[in-house]
């Protein structure tokens, strides 16, 4: 049994633990990462790699399937869903090796094997070499989380899905009930719809995205709708069960019970922290609904102790990790980094429409006390729109009167990669006026972000 003494332990390879290691050695601090997988955790090789791998492939079907209004002809289109799945493993598998290449340059120590963390500074390992045991005076969990479905959910394997057995189906079903709206059943019903399967979505919430703007979800059920995408909003699941099998549900919406037959049944609504291999209670951690609290600085307030990512009570999106990761590894290291704002760092779904957001929404601004205006504007007023054939979505814009602006919602075309430019915007608190002066390349999608700021601050070009 051998015992090892670093700087800083990371328990955990996923995002906000790889993002942590690889700053602190960056920083001059010996730094292993306990990993039990693989590194990059659940986002690479179980989340959001994949799920983003099998979206850019339904998003090629979506545009061979419209060629015709380019003038092209395209003849008896179809998609071999085994070969699908081979180019999500290619892309994994070269992450992957890019990842361990990193880790190699900056002289990151990896072990294999399952952490058990019960007391400061000091880590059990358990793995292919045997038990040995890590001293480090600063710790970083960042064990991440995993699908939770409640016992009334769970199925026969094959009927009864999660969103890592999602991801590695065989075919695509002719039927398939997703429980949950919000980013992950957003993204796998866009997903299944677009190979076909008929998908109904089942949301508790009033609206199919409970935490976001209310003007964009309302939008997301319309295009939804216009996809054949059913939509059962303030509707919960009582229960379900394989019935020859298939997946026999029943539905309370309005007080009324009904029942819903698909092939598949996959239940998004649920995560839990990867907590067993911690002492919570030992190690005095706080916690809420089962995952770690920490403060801006990612200190669980027990001398030592960071938690980043999903296994902490944030938002659970790479980039949230990868900020939280870098953060607690330059406190660690003795910076002031500045304080770490997660209302300001994107949210966004892929699929089609893509979705993204930063900052408040119009509703959480007014809750807080602020007086402020709003505009939208249609990505139908851009140009690019008519030349890619794409009408679809808006940008809604939120300042403070006469202030900054402080929320940008955005549903549509490559709005994904819009939202970074819009993340500048609230973050550095500029104006509409600000804005209003730079003008964007014409025609490209980013123009909508300075249509809408010129016509937030009263002076629109393309709208009325």
């Amino acid at each position: 049994m051998g015992n090892v003494s670093y700087d800083v332990a990371v328990i955990g390879g996923g995002p906000g633990g790889y993002a942590a290691a690889l700053r602190a050695a960056e920083l001059n601090l010996k730094v292993v990462v306990i990993e039990k997988d693989k590194i990059g955790g659940t986002c690479l090789h179980r989340g959001c790699i994949p799920t983003t791998s099998l979206l850019e492939s339904a998003s090629v079907l979506e545009t061979v399937n419209k060629s015709g209004k380019f003038g092209i002809k395209i003849e008896k289109v179809s998609y071999d869903w085994q070969n699908v799945q081979k180019s999500k493993k290619t892309a994994v598998n070269r992450l992957f090796m890019g990842l361990s290449t990193l880790f190699r340059q900056r002289k990151v120590d990896i072990i294999k094997g399952t952490a058990t963390l019960r007391e400061i500074g000091k880590i059990r390992i358990d793995g292919e070499a045997g038990p040995q045991d890590v001293t480090a005076p600063n710790i970083i969990i960042a064990t991440g989380s995993k699908p939770y479905i409640k016992p009334e959910l769970q199925l026969d394997e094959g009927v009864g899905l999660d969103t890592t057995a999602a991801l590695e189906i065989d075919e695509i079903p002719k039927t398939i009930a997703i429980v949950g709206g919000g980013a992950y059943g957003i993204e796998f019903a866009s997903l299944f719809r677009s190979f076909g399967s008929e998908v109904f979505i089942i949301e508790s919430a009033p609206r199919l995205l409970p935490r976001g703007d209310k003007d964009i979800s309302k939008y997301l059920e319309k295009a939804f709708s216009k996809r054949g995408i059913r939509i059962y909003t303030n509707t919960t699941v009582d229960k379900a069960t394989t019935k020859n099998g298939a997946a026999e549900i029943e539905l309370i919406k309005d007080g009324e019970r009904q029942t819903m037959i698909a092939d598949k049944i996959l239940v998004t609504t649920g995560r839990a922290a990867n907590t067993e291999s911690i002492d919570l209670e030992e190690l005095g951690l706080q916690t809420k609904d089962g995952f770690i609290q920490v403060d801006s600085n990612m200190n669980t307030g027990v001398d030592g102790i960071y938690a980043v990512g999903d296994v902490t009570y944030a938002p659970q999106f790479a980039n949230f990790a990868f900020s939280e990761g870098i953060h607690a590894a330059e406190i660690i290291a003795g910076l002031q980094p500045p304080e770490l704002n997660l209302k300001q760092i994107p949210i966004y779904t892929f699929g089609y429409p893509e979705i993204a957001k930063v900052g408040y929404t119009e509703e959480e601004a007014v809750k807080e006390g602020f007086v402020v205006e709003s505009t939208s504007l249609p990505f139908q007023s851009i140009s690019r729109s008519a030349i890619d054939k794409e009408d679809t979505g808006f940008i809604k814009m939120i300042s403070i009167k006469d202030g900054p602006i402080i929320g940008i919602h955005m549903i549509g075309p490559n709005v994904v990669d819009l939202i970074s430019e819009a993340m500048l915007i609230t973050n550095w608190e500029a104006t509409a006026k600000d804005m209003a002066q730079f003008l964007h390349p014409h025609p490209s999608f980013a123009e909508a972000i300075g249509e809408t700021s010129l016509k937030l601050a009263g002076k629109p070009l393309h709208s009325l």
